[in-house]
């Protein structure tokens, strides 16, 4: 059986930060601050178990930020797909794309969106891919106005609930029974997103065919270059990012460490998402498929469809995707959109999807997302770091006595390979560095193959 093989680089790797551009940095002591681990093979339950821990991945590069010092504290945020329900303006992208498909004709307005990329990360040693994955943002903070109490002002919910209240007095209803009948009508009425997939006509314009592609396979190389230069232009036009190279391309999206594995009817592993308009590809999603998710990793798109609200509709087709294999597998439920960034306004997007949870970076629990996001709010630390679960405990280590390494060309124990090590620092150094990734990789990657070049001559 393949194992997990994790080389360990450093818990502190310090770096600009995509998100504010390190703008934050002078008021957090530190800028992007995270640990990092090169996978050079990783099963697929293991990866989930790490992002379970807030780990995600570039590539074959693992990083996990430290949110305690971080300038932008990023938490983990998923949606269980059993549960979403489209908003308004969800429906109106699936409808506004419909429309185009059917007559050619761009929609009148489209729906305000935010950058929906997903993560951005600076991989140590690879300076191609840095200026591709940044993301600037401004540090907005929000001013609120304190409201008199000697003169309350109702919001416009309220002042429609006092009136919807006074109509059911008047008729002799129960104001709660009838609102229970309408969310009964509405539930009824509820759309999908396959209800809308579902109204594709042969005789429309044009065709868009949604197709999950397995890295590494001959269908996949087929359209190498045409997802290079399709990623090419949008970093060009959307990230103001000049020095795409193919090599950085390839590293940061094409080559993944998840070794392929068939389980309850579902393959996992790396996958494209490809989008592809009368055969032309105008959008690539590149996801990871787990045993209980699917993993948005990155999406880039041709910005001459920008009319068509892509980063919404790519992500609501993400949701669907998700959906069809939870069919087939129900432990597959959930949609990982990466790290929510509370002090990042172009990363808030992903609230939007409802209802999600966000995982405590303490003791990796989830909770409620608007919940979480009260205690960011009301945090007191200078980046606005929040445990969402006080007072419930951290995830034991991984036991340093049950940790696989890799030395002299042969796997063997922590404690044994500890052992025959006579260099004073090395062994100091070794230990903390063993003890470190034992914590922030928790107790489940017990099966996992690490490397420490202190061990080496």
């Amino acid at each position: 059986m393949s194992r997990t093989f994790l080389e360990f680089i450093g818990t502190n790797q310090k770096s600009n930060c995509g998100y504010c551009n390190g703008e934050r940095g002078e008021t957090t002591v530190k800028s992007g601050v995270k640990a990092g681990a090169w996978a050079h093979t990783m099963r697929v339950n293991d990866y989930a178990g790490l992002l379970d821990m807030g780990w995600r991945r570039s590539g074959r590069y693992l990083y996990k930020p430290n949110n305690r010092v971080t300038c932008c504290p990023q938490f983990t945020i998923r949606l269980d797909v059993t549960k979403f329900k489209m908003s308004r303006s969800q429906k109106r992208a699936m409808r506004q794309m419909n429309e185009f498909l059917a007559t050619g004709k761009r929609p009148v307005c489209g729906i305000k969106e935010e950058d929906s990329g997903a993560e951005k990360v600076v991989v140590p040693g690879t300076s191609s891919d840095k200026s591709s994955e940044k993301v600037k943002s401004e540090d907005v903070t929000a001013v609120r106005k304190e409201k008199d109490p000697d003169r309350p002002v109702l919001k416009k919910k309220e002042i429609r609930n006092k009136r919807f209240e006074e109509k059911c007095r008047q008729r002799n209803l129960d104001p709660d029974v009838v609102r229970a009948e309408r969310r009964q009508k509405d539930a009824n009425r509820q759309r999908t997103i396959q209800s809308f997939i579902d109204e594709a006509r042969p005789d429309w314009k044009h065709k868009l065919e949604v197709k999950l592609v397995p890295l590494g396979t001959e269908e996949f190389d087929s359209k190498d270059n045409e997802s290079f230069e399709l990623y090419k232009k949008y970093q060009h036009i959307i990230h103001k990012d000049e020095g795409c190279r193919l090599a950085g391309f390839r590293r940061f999206l094409c080559d993944s460490p998840l070794i392929k594995e068939k389980r309850l009817g579902v393959d996992l592993g790396s996958f494209h998402l490809w989008f592809l308009l009368d055969g032309k590809l105008i959008a690539v999603s590149v996801v990871d498929l787990l045993p209980n998710c699917l993993s948005a990793k990155y999406m880039y798109y041709d910005p001459d469809y920008s009319f068509l609200s892509m980063g919404t509709y790519t992500a609501l087709r993400e949701i669907d995707q998700t959906q069809r294999l939870e069919k087939v597998n129900h432990n597959l439920k959930y949609y990982y959109m990466g790290y929510y960034i509370h002090s990042c306004p172009k990363m808030r997007y992903k609230a939007k999807f409802r209802p999600s949870d966000l995982l405590c970076d303490e003791s990796f629990n989830w909770l409620e997302l608007d919940a979480c996001t009260e205690f960011i709010e009301k945090s007191t630390d200078r980046n606005g770091f929040a445990e969402f679960c006080p007072g419930f405990p951290r995830p034991a280590p991984l036991p340093l006595g049950d940790m696989l390494v890799y030395t002299d060309g042969a796997m063997t124990t922590f404690d044994r390979a500890f052992s025959r090590l006579t260099d004073a620092d090395k062994k100091e150094q070794v230990l903390r560095n063993a003890q470190e990734i034992a914590r922030l990789v928790g107790p489940n990657l017990d099966a996992a193959v690490y490397y420490f070049s202190e061990f080496e001559a």
